[in-house]
């Protein structure tokens, strides 16, 4: 559906163009509402994108603006799995709303497709233009909505696979060898029973609703998605934290059944007055801010944290919350600086430890660090030092990821596809000085801050889980419920000064 400010503003937010552009600069999708599509626009975004959104500034690692504007035009664009999801208006908008506008047309976009990727694009443009000319009318925003779209759009989807690329079960049909083992592996697994799954890879979750035809699966996936907002100082503390939360539904069922939604006991919201103190409650876990979907209905004389509501089609927002309680930071990082037997040479070191269940791996583990001015040679090691802590041999202990330093920027990338619970890696970056420096004058504070980006899955530091799913007054074979509980980077840095 639509929020309030998107409603509100419907009448006074007028779009002259839609565009979705790929990294490379190709225009897969380019809609206007003012006469002809006029190819000097995507062109003049792209120019001022690589510039940070400013004509004769200065490209590089600063990211652009969302909202600029370049004679009397105003340019707003969200970045969505690569590609640029642009529009362009003349009128005096909120930039708040024209954010929210795009967002809510990407989503709506995956739910139709399946998975938002290039290749997924340029397979159903057709689709794609048939929404658009159903959510704009004369480029004024009309309904989002995923499940009131599906009786005004008549295109069916290409699925695409999110990993490869490829049209699904485009290799069933084909000739080759691999084709045909496919097609047979698919049909033995529909002849053979092999009970009931306990678990489901993520990627069930992405493939298009169905637009034409009774072919739904009666299924529904919930996610809880927790984002960290951490900063932590040189001894891998805490100094600011909090938790961003939220519960995603995405709905593949047939007919629309009730359905009732408990948290964990021991809940309290204080926006909504709930009190955790329930039974078998121990400890309490308070939320400051909780916001509801529309369509949840919340009995406010029970003060409990149990929702009822009817799951539209597509993917939507159960509920968000905010908790700012004091948790365990799941990475630390600690740097070190160790000087040399050259005056004019120093390590910088950063320890990476896993502090969480050593069941639990985390999983597109990034850091992204600068070095500075002054490094004039750079050689970056990375190992495990869990490792090394056993006694390995140093030809023995492996490599931790991927560390590339860019001799243009100053920065370091360092890529490690998993951390284990428990475990330490380590990244040393061996300096040498300017001739005229000693590195005992050197500092950590002459160090810049440390992104770190992790997915942590299947662990909440929270504790907030889902106590029960029900389904009421259902018809037939009660639908399949998959939940997935996940920890994600937000905002993770760590700073020394």
């Amino acid at each position: 559906g639509e929020g309030p400010a998107l409603a509100k503003a419907n009448m006074s937010t007028v779009i002259q163009e839609f565009l979705v552009i790929s990294p490379r600069g190709d225009t897969l999708i380019a809609k206007s509402y003012a006469g002809t599509v006029q190819r000097s626009t995507a062109d003049t975004f792209l120019r001022l994108v690589k510039k940070g959104g400013r004509e004769g500034g200065k490209g590089g690692a600063v990211a652009p603006p969302p909202v600029f504007q370049i004679e009397g035009l105003t340019f707003c664009h969200v970045q969505t799995n690569s590609m640029y999801f642009v529009v362009t208006t003349l009128t005096n908008c909120q930039a708040a709303v024209l954010i929210e506008l795009l967002q809510r047309l990407s989503r709506v976009f995956k739910d139709y497709l399946g998975v938002l990727t290039e290749e997924s694009v340029r397979r159903n443009f057709l689709l794609l233009y048939e929404l658009l000319d159903e959510v704009f009318d004369s480029g004024v925003p009309q309904g989002m909505s995923t499940e009131l779209l599906k009786a005004y759009v008549y295109n069916d989807p290409v699925a695409v696979s999110a990993s490869t690329g490829l049209v699904a079960g485009a290799a069933s049909t084909g000739g080759g060898v691999s084709g045909k083992l496919e097609q047979l592996a698919h049909g033995l697994s529909e002849k053979v029973n092999l009970g009931e799954k306990k678990t489901m890879t993520s990627a069930a979750a992405n493939k298009p609703i169905q637009v034409s035809g009774d072919k739904k699966d009666n299924t529904i996936f919930v996610d809880v998605i927790e984002r960290l907002t951490v900063v932590l100082d040189k001894r891998g503390a805490m100094t600011h934290s909090y938790i961003n939360g939220c519960i995603t539904l995405k709905s593949f069922m047939t007919g629309s059944s009730e359905m009732r939604l408990g948290l964990s006991d021991g809940v309290s919201v204080t926006s909504l007055g709930i009190n955790g103190k329930g039974a078998g409650a121990v400890n309490t876990l308070v939320m400051e801010d909780m916001n509801l979907h529309e369509c949840v209905r919340w009995e406010e004389s029970k003060k409990e944290a149990v929702f009822t509501f009817f799951a539209p089609d597509g993917e939507f927002n159960l509920l968000n919350y905010r908790i700012k309680s004091p948790f365990r930071a799941p990475i630390s990082v600690v740097p070190f600086l160790e000087t040399k037997s050259r005056a004019n040479s120093l390590d910088y070191v950063l320890r990476v430890r896993g502090e969480f269940p050593p069941d639990k791996t985390a999983a597109h583990v990034s850091l992204v660090f600068a070095l500075p001015h002054w490094a004039n040679s750079v050689a970056v090691e990375t190992a495990s030092a869990t490792a090394a802590a056993q006694g390995g041999d140093k030809g023995s202990v492996p490599v931790a990821g991927e560390a590339q330093f860019d001799r243009k920027t100053q920065v370091v990338h360092w890529q490690i596809a998993k951390i284990q619970g428990g475990t330490e890696v380590i990244v040393r970056c061996k300096i040498v000085l300017a001739s005229n420096m000693d590195a005992t004058t050197c500092s950590l504070e002459d160090f810049g801050l440390v992104r770190v980006n992790f997915e942590l899955p299947m662990h909440l530091l929270s504790g907030v889980s889902i106590k029960f799913l029900d389904f009421l007054y259902t018809s037939g074979k009660t639908p399949n419920k998959w939940i997935r509980y996940v920890t994600q980077a937000n905002s993770y840095v760590a700073r020394w000064s």
